[in-house]
């Protein structure tokens, strides 16, 4: 049996965005898929083993970082480090949903996942992803995407839709899920009812800019179950909370050339599609419908949605 290896080679929803191609090529050719990922203890994944890529595995490896339909056709018996966060879509379109109910979360923190939503469980609730870290801004008062590979959202753009949505729906809680500390957007937390997930991360190994408070993966799932967020164009985070894990969410995302007096947002709904799509979406900023001041046409009244967890 051939084998495929997957290592951190990025975070760790990019790495779940290589799946959908391991297990095509599971199916198609017989690999025994290894991850060698360290938060393997917060969750599972079917078919698959967790597994250490050292010299041994590496001896021989063709390492995958683009793999076309040829490419694929070729990798028959071969011995594979993947890095490919695409893939043939014909063969990955349909069966990218079905590869994401692989992972499991681990029961604990499902379980602390519907303790933090329990004393909101009457009220409705829309998610605000912060990446900040190792997205940066163009400019601290217009949104901007030019230029910048990574694009972060200013915090005001964060606190004057929350506003907007919090005048019309003044019942409405805001899961805030963000790299480092939640702590650290004391607007967001003193202006409206902000709650975050109640789960340390036990991760640090990827430094500074992607190290969070709250555990990673717990947090994307939390996210997950949230029915409209406030999302980061690009974010591969944003697009599996949204997108791919649990029932869709509609994303509500600043329009390039948003500034404090002119907090532009667009709605974007992509559930079901691939990460390249998202980040076509955030790069070219045309991905997005625009939305009236007032947001309307969203729902703002709806629950978080926990069953699938």
């Amino acid at each position: 049996m051939p084998k495929l290896y997957i290592d951190e080679f990025v975070g760790i929803t990019n790495r779940f965005e290589t799946l959908p191609l391991a297990f095509a090529l599971r199916k198609t050719y017989g690999h025994e898929i290894i991850l060698d990922w360290h938060e393997l203890d917060s969750f599972s994944v079917d078919d698959t083993r967790q597994g250490k890529v050292r010299l041994l595995a590496r001896l021989g490896a063709l390492r995958v970082r683009n793999c076309d339909r040829a490419l694929f056709d070729a990798l028959g018996g071969r011995k594979i480090i993947l890095r490919s966060l695409d893939g043939p879509s014909e063969i990955l379109d349909p069966i990218y949903l079905e590869s994401a109910r692989k992972i499991h979360l681990a029961p604990h923190l499902a379980a602390s996942i519907r303790l933090s939503f329990a004393p909101y469980a009457d009220r409705p609730v829309v998610g605000v992803h912060v990446r900040h870290g190792d997205y940066q801004m163009a400019r601290e008062d217009r949104y901007e995407i030019a230029g910048v590979e990574w694009p972060a959202i200013p915090v005001w753009w964060y606190e004057k839709t929350m506003a907007t949505i919090a005048a019309r729906q003044p019942d409405v809680c805001f899961l805030l899920s963000s790299t480092g500390d939640p702590d650290s957007y004391p607007t967001l937390r003193r202006n409206f009812d902000v709650f975050t997930l109640d789960a340390a991360s036990p991760y640090a190994y990827k430094g500074a800019d992607h190290t969070s408070r709250v555990n990673p993966v717990a947090d994307l799932f939390a996210l997950a179950c949230t029915p409209v967020m406030l999302a980061t164009p690009v974010s591969g985070y944003s697009h599996w909370a949204a997108n791919v894990l649990g029932a869709p969410t509609t994303c509500i995302v600043p329009i390039p050339g948003a500034t404090p007096d002119n907090p532009r947002c667009g709605r974007v709904e992509l559930y079901g599609r691939r990460l390249p799509v998202w980040h076509k979406a955030g790069r070219e900023g045309a991905g997005a419908s625009p939305l009236g001041a007032e947001l309307g046409g969203i729902d703002f009244g709806r629950g978080a949605q926990l069953d699938w967890l």
